[in-house]
């Protein structure tokens, strides 16, 4: 489950189908609760100083609850900790809306293609992928063009 908060109703929806599209990719059981802002460029770029020490607008941060998570997990293998209600937390992830306009102009794509994309990259970190390796960053990108092939917005 995803709480959304700053976006459209349409932004909202497309972002919906991303995770429940990623989970299935990934074979993993809907158990986890993340939270999603759709924000603008100050709020992101001051959040990005806070957090990562950069002091520049980005498209996407996420934060992860856990590290090294390998999809799919159980409910079994969290602690009691770990749960918000009956779902394990599984971080926040938050997007700028400028960046990801800007972005869907300058890669001559739409804006659903470009959000969708930025929140199923948010998802995939949130669920242990990253891209800072070669090997790791090979994984994620074909992950992430699985995923969005299937949710229906290719490049």
């Amino acid at each position: 489950m995803i709480r959304i908060s700053g976006a459209k109703l349409s932004e909202k929806i497309l972002i919906r189908r991303v995770e429940k599209c990623c989970l299935r990719v990934l074979g993993q059981e809907n158990i986890f609760i993340t939270d999603l802002a759709v924000s603008d460029s100050e709020t992101i770029r001051a959040l990005n100083g806070s957090a990562r020490g950069v002091d520049k607008v980005t498209d996407v941060l996420s934060f992860p609850c856990f590290e090294g998570l390998k999809p799919p997990v159980g409910i079994d293998e969290f602690s009691d900790g770990d749960f918000e209600g009956s779902r394990v937390m599984l971080g926040s992830i938050m997007i700028c809306r400028e960046r990801a306009l800007e972005q869907a102009e300058q890669f001559g794509h739409s804006y659903a293609r470009e959000l969708g994309f930025l929140a199923c990259h948010g998802l995939l970190h949130l669920l242990g992928y990253d891209h800072i390796e070669k090997e790791d960053e090979e994984i994620m990108t074909a992950r992430q063009k699985e995923i969005m092939n299937a949710v229906g917005l290719k490049r």
